[in-house]
């Protein structure tokens, strides 16, 4: 892993920690479900990058770091993202019959490619040419940032509309837009990190600015969704 990288996770595993725990504070008073979901989310992330980078900070490489501790934080990292496409069901389908079943699919998508990055031993996950599991996982962690993308936009300019005729408030308006703002920049990042790591499968060496870029969006998204809640 890019030092860059592994200090932006670092930093991030802290911002989910504290957000987690507000969010969790939060789903308690409220009674809320998606404050629950988004709240488990962000706690289930910050635990897998704590399985990663608490034993990576006593190696001298990333290949010393026992498997148990690479591939339990690809399952935690998965479980979190399982959470979150309930979670923006939650939010924006919580009626439609076929948002249960993309979230279900999304999640068969994640464990269906931990399963196969199991059965080839890439225990880190990140081999993207000789693990065909690597690309069904990402499809997992990948399709609800595009889903959170779409449905935070769609509503953004359907309020905005609202807003002009008085039907909205402009708060509602905005968090909308920071929802899809937020899950465009985890969308990109889960494309940097797939770039990333197809850079070290033909290189065996971490690309410097991809690392810094993995290190910045790791922590922007999380901002934003603090400024929607609090």
């Amino acid at each position: 892993m890019d030092a860059n990288a592994y200090v932006g996770e670092a930093i991030a595993g802290l911002v989910y920690v504290f957000v987690g725990v507000r969010l969790f504070r939060l789903s308690r008073r409220t009674r809320q479900r998606p404050e629950t979901l988004i709240a488990a989310s962000f706690l289930l992330w910050a635990l897998s990058y704590a399985i990663w980078d608490i034993p990576y900070a006593f190696v001298e490489s990333e290949e010393a770091v026992p498997a148990v501790f690479a591939y339990g934080s690809l399952l935690t990292l998965a479980l979190g993202s399982a959470v979150f496409a309930f979670f923006i069901r939650a939010v924006f389908r919580p009626t439609e019959f076929w948002a249960r079943w993309l979230a279900i699919a999304i999640a068969l998508s994640l464990f269906g490619g931990l399963a196969g990055t199991a059965w080839v031993g890439d225990w880190d996950g990140i081999d993207p040419l000789a693990n065909p599991g690597y690309w069904l996982d990402g499809f997992g962690s990948f399709a609800p940032s595009v889903w959170m993308t779409a449905e935070g936009f769609a509503q953004y300019f359907k309020t905005r509309r609202q807003l002009k005729l008085g039907l909205c408030e402009p708060l509602a308006c905005n968090r909308f837009l920071l929802w899809g703002i937020a899950g465009s920049l985890w969308a990109i990042l889960e494309g940097i990190v797939a770039a990333s790591d197809l850079v070290y499968a033909y290189t065996g060496a971490w690309s410097g600015s991809l690392g810094f870029a993995i290190a910045l969006l790791e922590i922007v998204p999380i901002a934003l969704v603090w400024l929607v809640f609090f």
